[in-house]
């Protein structure tokens, strides 16, 4: 028996968590009473190339679109008539990667069709994001010939405007292209084909943002499980790390002041959020359904009314279930606090820097100072902390960076960031919109792209990632910059190695000792006396030294051990405390909140994290 819709997910998405908005898509066209049956072959190639292999080519520096690379040979019908231009070299690593795993993408690309095939479906959907444009066009292409009347449909934000009309040029093998987040759009679509097969229906859909987040059902991730049982032991018995949910879309400071690098969201910056009680009824729900309790929430930032919405009620429980947020960076403590109550275990802030001039040519509407202490109070709660360090920022200078270098051996017992890594333009953001109001000359398309698309193909439209053709004082001063990727480098390498540093007060309060085990240390262990305690509790926020109240010999004392720093004119504590010695909210937890920030980007009926960086 045939089925209505089959959606297909395609190599290179991830595999530690399901698609989230292929799963959002299934549940709202199973609530039409459409049979859906998700196809991932994302999974499939991951079980054949192993684990590592299939996550290295994932995660690999989109510079490379080694992803896309590897379904070039199959992305395209033979036309002598067409033209493509050679593709770019791969560094010798890539190139191994790249070698060991193309004589496994035509047996896949068979594999994943006969699946289809079997299912007999009217419409196929395929999602298509990060490096799956060439993966859904392979898949596509293969079962237009094999079964002409099959609706084929390419959503996602690959698809979006104006990239799917200039994937349209190219891929005549692929009926129709959604834009936009399609919850209502896509299922009236399969309902109006279903009923009339030859219904004239637009080659380029536009869809409009959801304006009400309650519309967007819980995601049905009921696929995924049934394909990862069918794969058996080729996959790691963990999977999945999380499930992905999303409580929200579009950015609440993005629509305000739109920060210079993101793309994400394009047309939906529009804020929107499901109500406290909607989204604890759906993280329980699917707790209770798959008895999986680890969520990664999927949204741009967190809606500010879930400080009072939403996380106390988590926290009010026992065992509350684990969660990965994005944030912004400049969270006070108390709201720290009840994030890790809440069990908020990991959160994204979008730190980028730590110097105010960078952070201010990027709009973030933060301070290097908040940016620190989000660092330090984080390591105080146990919260994890994923971020990038970039630069190449129009505007910047050497001296934003070169203090940084030198402050980063005492910031070793915070974690580090992932990566030390040139900024990229991309699509929908300022940059790329308006690059002459930031001094850019000229944007072009990657130089991988070169080669992935025949030559008349209009890459301008295609392309995510730019380059701009600018340049800025840090990116003319090799040595500023091999010193800054120099100390980030020891810094991650601390970690890297089991040995983070420590720099923390422990104790009673009568007798509070400071532990310091980095490698600036002037003394492992010491008895914290009662004026620098005094000292360090005032510098949990900001202060010029000047404003303080306190001994300036106590000040230089603490400054030469680096337990405060001196930073763009401000002195700021950065010793750690035990999570029971800070329980309650310091003297600074009641400051007034500066503005937050965080960036996404939107699925059909989704969204993902995109790279902000070549190296992300």
């Amino acid at each position: 028996m045939s089925i209505d819709l089959c959606l297909v997910v395609p190599p290179f998405a991830q595999v530690e968590t399901p698609t989230l908005g292929v799963a959002i898509l299934a549940a709202t066209c199973r609530a039409r009473g459409l049979r859906v049956t998700v196809v991932h072959a994302n999974l499939m190639l991951a079980a054949r190339v192993g684990h590592g292999c299939y996550g290295e080519i994932a995660t690999s520096n989109v510079a490379s679109l080694l992803g896309e690379r590897l379904f070039l040979p199959h992305a395209y019908r033979a036309d002598p008539a067409v033209a493509f231009d050679a593709p770019t070299a791969l560094p010798p690593r890539l190139r191994s990667t790249h070698d060991a795993v193309a004589p496994a993408i035509a047996p896949l690309l068979d594999d994943v069709c006969t699946r289809i095939r079997s299912l007999a479906p009217r419409i196929v959907g395929i999602t298509s994001s990060f490096q799956q444009t060439l993966a859904a066009s392979a898949i596509a292409q293969r079962i237009k010939d094999e079964a002409p009347d099959t609706r084929i449909v390419l959503g996602g934000p690959n698809a979006a405007s104006p990239m799917g009309e200039a994937l349209a040029d190219i891929f005549p093998w692929i009926d129709h292209f959604f834009s936009g987040e399609a919850d209502i759009a896509f299922p009236d679509f399969c309902a109006h084909l279903l009923a009339d097969a030859g219904a004239d229906l637009p080659r380029i859909v536009h869809c409009p943002p959801l304006t009400d987040m309650r519309c967007s059902p819980a995601p049905d991730f009921s696929d995924y499980f049934a394909d990862l049982d069918r794969l058996g032991d080729a996959l790691p018995a963990s999977l999945p790390e999380a499930l992905p949910v999303e409580l929200s879309r579009g950015c609440w400071w993005g629509a305000k002041n739109h920060c210079t690098f993101c793309g994400l969201n394009g047309a939906t910056m529009m804020f929107r959020e499901k109500p406290g009680a909607t989204a604890l009824a759906e993280l329980d729900g699917l707790e209770a359904k798959w008895s999986i309790g680890r969520f990664a929430v999927a949204d741009n930032i967190m809606p500010l009314r879930y400080l009072t919405d939403l996380l106390p009620a988590l926290a009010a429980r026992g065992k509350p279930p684990t969660l990965f947020y994005e944030v912004k960076a400049n969270l006070k403590y108390d709201q720290l606090a009840l994030m890790a109550r809440a069990g908020i275990e990991k959160i994204q802030p979008g730190i980028e820097s730590l110097s105010s001039p960078v952070l201010k040519l990027m709009r973030k509407g933060v301070s290097a100072h908040q940016n620190i202490a989000l660092l330090r109070d984080c390591r105080s709660l146990g919260i994890g902390v994923v971020w990038n360090y970039l630069y190449g920022f129009p505007g910047e200078q050497v001296e934003h960076y070169a203090p940084v270098a030198a402050l980063i051996p005492a910031l070793e017992h915070l974690e580090p960031p992932n990566d030390f890594s040139p900024l990229i333009v991309d699509r929908f953001s300022p940059y790329h919109n308006t690059p002459e109001a930031f001094g850019i000359a000229r944007i072009a398309p990657i130089a991988a792209y070169r080669g992935l698309f025949p030559r008349h193909a209009r890459l301008d439209a295609i392309a995510y990632h730019f380059r701009g053709n600018y340049t800025t004082a840090l990116i003319d001063d090799a040595d500023t910059r091999l010193a800054m990727g120099r100390a980030i480098g020891l810094w991650r390498l601390q970690w890297a190695i089991g040995a983070s540093p420590q720099l923390r007060i422990v104790g009673a309060d009568g007798a509070p000792v400071v532990i310091d085990t980095r490698r600036i240390a002037t003394q492992a262990q010491i008895s914290l006396p009662p004026e620098w305690n005094r000292a360090l509790r005032l510098l949990e926020r900001p202060h010029a030294a000047d404003d303080l109240d306190v001994d300036p010999a106590v000040i230089a004392e603490l400054i030469a051990r680096h337990y405060i720093l001196a930073h763009e004119g401000l002195l700021l504590s950065i010793v750690t405390r035990q999570a029971q010695d800070i329980t309650e909210p310091p003297a600074y937890a009641n400051a007034p909140a500066a503005r937050r920030t965080g960036c996404a980007t939107a699925h059909w009926a989704g969204r993902t994290t995109m790279p902000t960086s070549l190296s992300s």
